[in-house]
């Protein structure tokens, strides 16, 4: 996670926090433990009712990994791609071989492996579609787990606010000055949900979304850079179907 994007979130949480504080005489009513307990125990509890262990277990891992992820440089991909086309067209796809242990990324790994092997154009195209829609579909699901919380957890609000309006009903006949208090102190939970699911789990679910998104650009370039090593497709070309998926204000940066 850049600077930026951590000053943005502690400004936000500070202005936030500074306009609730401003909002009433006393801060202590926002606070409410047994509430909090209902709507995040609720919704990890219903989460894990919707999902498989295993499932939601994986979704924190992918989280932090969106979450501290810097832009993928989907640019110095392309530059290595026309580099690899380049000496594949000099020196032969079998000198390919003796740089692929150098290559970090497992997925562009695979592929120039499959092309020093000799499958077809048929074949690679075929593996490594199936391969990015696995990838798109299993990592996206991990999305869809935040925005169930995100429905549940306005849910569970509700529900601990009937909890707290039946607990102040009950004890409405011994002390008529409670309620206001006590209807407070109910209705936070209701907050918390509200909060938990538009602060939280879906902003966690959109930047899950986009980090798959990226990926899998960055997947479908690297594919078409095998394609065209396997064709034997001139690397000024190569260069210049790639750089297409980049936005047109990094164009310059590709070809210069």
């Amino acid at each position: 996670m850049n600077i930026a994007t951590i000053i943005g979130i502690i400004c936000g949480v500070a202005i936030l926090c500074g306009a609730t504080y401003m909002s009433t005489d006393s801060v202590d009513v926002f606070l409410n433990p047994a509430g909090f307990a209902i709507v995040f125990g609720g919704t990890i509890a219903a989460t894990f009712i919707c999902y498989p262990l295993k499932e939601v277990m994986r979704v924190l891992s992918v989280f932090m990994t969106a979450l501290g992820a810097e832009e993928l440089p989907i640019g110095n991909y392309i530059k290595a791609l026309v580099d690899l086309s380049k000496q594949a067209s000099a020196h032969g796809e079998e000198h390919l071989e003796t740089l692929i242990p150098r290559i970090d990324n497992e997925f562009l790994r695979d592929g120039l492996q499959m092309l020093v092997d000799g499958y077809s154009k048929h074949e690679l195209r075929e593996i490594l579609d199936n391969r990015i829609q696995q990838f798109h579909e299993q990592e996206y699901s991990a999305a869809g787990i935040y925005r169930t919380m995100a429905r549940l957890s306005p849910a569970f609000g509700i529900i601990g606010t009937l909890i707290g309006l039946i607990a102040m009903m009950q004890a409405m006949g011994e002390d008529i000055a409670a309620i206001g208090p006590a209807m407070a102190t109910a209705l936070t939970t209701t907050l918390y949900g509200a909060l938990f699911a538009n602060m939280f789990f879906t902003p966690i679910a959109i930047k899950v979304e986009k980090r798959v998104e990226e990926r899998t650009i960055l997947m479908c370039v690297l594919r078409d850079g095998i394609l065209f090593i396997k064709e034997k497709t001139p690397a000024p070309i190569v260069r210049d179907k790639l750089t297409g998926y980049l936005p047109p204000k990094r164009w310059s940066s590709i070809k210069g």
